[in-house]
């Protein structure tokens, strides 16, 4: 509207025009001996020291040397010096006086609303898609909302002036237009001679500009409309520190707009809104080196966002389009399923798989006006955003025909080195593995990578085996050198503290596996013989004893059964057994089984013999303890089940499995040599074979990357493996058609209990966690 007929007074609710404003100590004095606001002038108490004095009585040293920004006294009110230094950052701003600082920019269109809207009879107007916020202070006001979308054909999302002005002009109760620029989620930074045009109308009410990415903004494209609040009483520009100046957790927010509207602001807003703390850090971020720093930051943000985000994504599978303008810190990609449609279900099944299972998250706008099937991802670090993009071209590969995201692979990492053993803690947010030697390696799980925790360093020989007690956090290892060691973390000292148990074997140990109760654990080796550990009270010290008949040959793996007495084991004389390792006074008494109901420690409760004559490299109960389940080196998975007397084999065609788990009841897990995890489902009485894990997977990563044939011999040559595999020839670029490029060392359950995720690690050096429901 014409700039000589606003008149704020008309929009402010009548209790704001005639509030008498709280009078703050510090409006007045902030120097000399202040007695006036019934501070600590102690200063803040946890700096206090206190002696005993001569007498006995307490002694109070007061140091003001950690107590620079003298928090023990209320800040300034108006935030004068902050504001000083917003005028170096903008300097078509007047003054001061027309600036209003709040807690987050949240806070300023709280007060807005809050100063010009009556509650159940005034409206806002807001432009979809758009802040949040904006809606969710009119709704706890209980102040109406109009809603103008903008114009989102193409991804344009610029306003509809006429529809604005129209449902602004023609509704007396609307008291502020709301304009998001560059938008939220929209990215796009409106155009002037629309924002005008809005300015210009016959509008008699408020019009806010949020420009929280208004930094991110190419010098080219546009600028701060800070400027225009000379020309627009009725304007007011907000902003923050949030974004650009990456202060997000000082909730420092700011609006610009006239002396008279600022002065309102100030009246209505809590006493000491801002807290001191905010306040130091903001005058330090807006002093001449900060400024400085943070437009090197921008510049940055601005080169990763054009030059590397975005041409990413728009080379990825079931990225359609691009949307916005670009102008903030963030792009918004839209998802399309195989006919270029948007699609939220691929969208949202995208954001929910990173989210919950790779540790990365953005954000899904599906449901906002005009961004179906839209993720917004922020601009990261270099480092992230390809994490992001690696992420993305794994999942959107993995998206079917029917346009439903299933996968078998739900996160992968490679290590720089191969991997012979593993174990989880009980949340996969740390992983022990070993690195083909005498060290045991535990890394911390930091967003969608590991990060390097802590080296177990006791053994002298090979680690043959890691497990991890989920309950008790302890971890078991053994080793070549005939020992094993128990391992406590120290909290205090921030180390993992070691035990060494004294197996009392003359050859080496080959794998240890907690018993379910973490009470006991047992050790098998080379020695014929298992050795069952338990902690003796009276000693204080891990003892064993062993399992020995009928056992007569080197014992390669052990498991136990769900009851923490029986245990089955086999080894290299082809044979699977289950025994009693029941401990006297550490074990309640077993109830009877299918495999016996009087078990004394080492009471042979059934063995079994390998189909063809192969050593038995892994073995498993199954959840309910009533079958037992063996891999062994004919390429062979063999079910015994003893209450029906039922023993069947199961062949494989390839190469051999040494490690299997147990899911639940109707699925066993095989893997080996072969490089990919063999489902095994329950037919009936038999098994068979149902599907290898990651083939899919793999023809999908294959199909994205469509290499070129032409450079196939060159590409078999660079990607031989860097742990001495030769590269294998017919797949272009000489690897494998599996996720694995080389044996399968290790597989587990997944720790936090789920029958629907498995574990690998190879050596070729990646860990693998897999979904068994793709």
């Amino acid at each position: 509207m014409p700039v000589s007929s606003f008149d704020l007074k008309r929009i402010l609710r009548p209790n704001i025009l005639k509030l008498e404003p709280y009078r703050c100590a510090r409006d007045d004095y902030s120097e000399g001996i202040l007695l006036d606001a019934n501070e600590n002038s102690y200063g803040p108490a946890y700096q206090v020291e206190i002696n005993e004095g001569a007498n006995g009585s307490e002694e109070l040293h007061i140091s003001s040397g950690n107590n620079d920004l003298s928090l023990h006294r209320y800040p300034d009110p108006l935030g004068r010096k902050v504001k000083e230094r917003i005028l170096k950052l903008r300097p078509s701003v007047p003054s001061i006086e027309n600036i209003f600082l709040g807690v987050g920019s949240d806070e300023v269109i709280d007060m807005l609303v809050r100063i010009t809207c009556t509650p159940g009879k005034d409206s806002i107007l807001i432009t979809p898609p758009t802040y949040g916020m904006y809606k969710v202070v009119a709704n706890i006001n209980d102040v109406n909302v109009v809603k103008v979308p903008l114009i989102v054909e193409g991804g344009e999302f610029q306003l509809d002036v006429n529809a604005v002005v129209q449902a602004a002009v023609n509704d007396p109760a609307i008291k502020v237009i709301w304009l998001c620029s560059p938008g939220n989620p929209t990215g796009t930074y409106l155009r002037e001679e629309d924002v005008r045009r809005v300015l210009d109308s016959a509008f008699e009410g408020l019009v806010v500009i949020d420009e929280a990415y208004v930094d991110f903004v190419r010098a080219d494209k546009g600028e701060s409309y800070a400027r225009l609040v000379r020309e627009y009483p009725q304007l007011l520009v907000m902003q923050t520190m949030s974004k650009s100046f990456g202060l997000a957790g000082i909730r420092l927010g700011v609006g610009i707009g006239s002396c008279e509207l600022v002065s309102y602001l100030n009246n209505a807003k809590a006493p000491y809104n801002v807290s001191t703390l905010s306040l130091s850090v903001a005058t330090a971020a807006l002093s001449d080196d900060g400024l400085l720093k943070m437009r090197g930051v921008m510049r940055s943000i601005q080169k990763q966002r054009d030059e590397y985000l975005i041409p990413e994504l728009k080379r990825l599978p079931h990225v359609g389009a691009i949307l916005g303008g670009n102008d903030a810190n963030f792009v918004v990609c839209r998802i399309v399923d195989s006919n270029g449609k948007a699609s939220n279900e691929i969208a949202k099944s995208v954001y929910i798989e990173m989210a919950q299972n790779r540790g990365l998250v953005v954000r899904y706008r599906g449901t906002d006006f005009g961004c179906e099937g839209c993720l917004r991802i922020t601009v990261g670090t270099a480092e992230e955003n390809k994490v992001v993009i690696d992420t993305l071209r794994t999942l959107l590969s993995a998206v079917h025909l029917n346009g439903k995201l299933k996968m078998s692979i739900l996160d992968e990492h490679n290590f720089p080195f191969c991997v012979t053993a593993h174990a989880f803690n009980h949340d996969k947010t740390q992983v022990a593995v070993c690195p083909n030697s005498n060290e045991v390696h535990i890394y911390t799980r930091s967003g969608a990578a590991w990060t390097a925790a802590h080296v177990l360093r006791e053994h002298d020989l090979l680690v043959t085996s890691i497990d991890w007690a989920p309950q008790t956090n302890r971890i078991v290892t053994c080793s070549q050198d005939k020992n094993a060691y128990v391992w406590t973390f120290d909290a205090a000292g921030a180390a993992w503290k070691p035990t060494l148990v004294h197996l009392r074997l003359q050859r080496a140990a080959t794998q240890a596996r907690w018993s379910p109760q973490e009470n006991k654990f047992a050790v098998a080796s080379g020695d014929k013989c298992v050795a069952v550990c338990y902690f003796g009270e009276d000693n204080d010290w891990w003892v064993s004893k062993h399992l020995k008949r009928p056992i007569a040959s080197t014992v390669l793996c052990v498991a136990w059964h769900p009851n923490n007495v029986l245990l089955a084991c086999g080894g290299t004389d082809m044979k699977a057994r289950v025994l009693s390792a029941y401990i006297k006074g550490v074990d309640d008494k077993p109830a009877a089984t299918a495999w016996g109901e009087r078990l004394p420690f080492n009471t042979l409760c059934g063995e079994f013999e390998s189909p063809a004559g192969g050593w038995v490299h892994s073995i498993a109960f199954s959840p309910d303890g009533d079958s037992v389940a063996f891999v062994t080196h004919d390429s062979s998975l063999t079910v015994a089940s003893p209450a029906t007397g039922s023993v069947v084999s199961v062949r494989s065609h390839g190469l051999p499995f040494v490690t299997l788990v147990w899911p639940d009841t109707r699925t066993i897990v095989a893997a080996g040599h072969d490089c990919a995890p063999v489902v095994f489902t329950a037919d009936g009485t038999s098994w068979r074979a149902a599907k290898r894990l990651g083939e899919d997977d793999m023809l999908r990563r294959s199909a994205a990357a469509s290499p070129s044939n032409s450079n196939s011999a060159f590409n078999m040559f660079r990607q031989m493996d860097s742990r001495s595999q030769p590269a294998k020839s017919g797949s272009g670029d000489g690897s494998l058609k599996s996720v694995h490029q080389n044996t399968i060392s290790e597989m587990h359950l997944d720790p936090a209990g789920s029958t629907a995720e498995v574990t690998t690690t190879g050596l070729d050096g990646k860990l693998v966690q897999w979904s068994l429901r793709a």
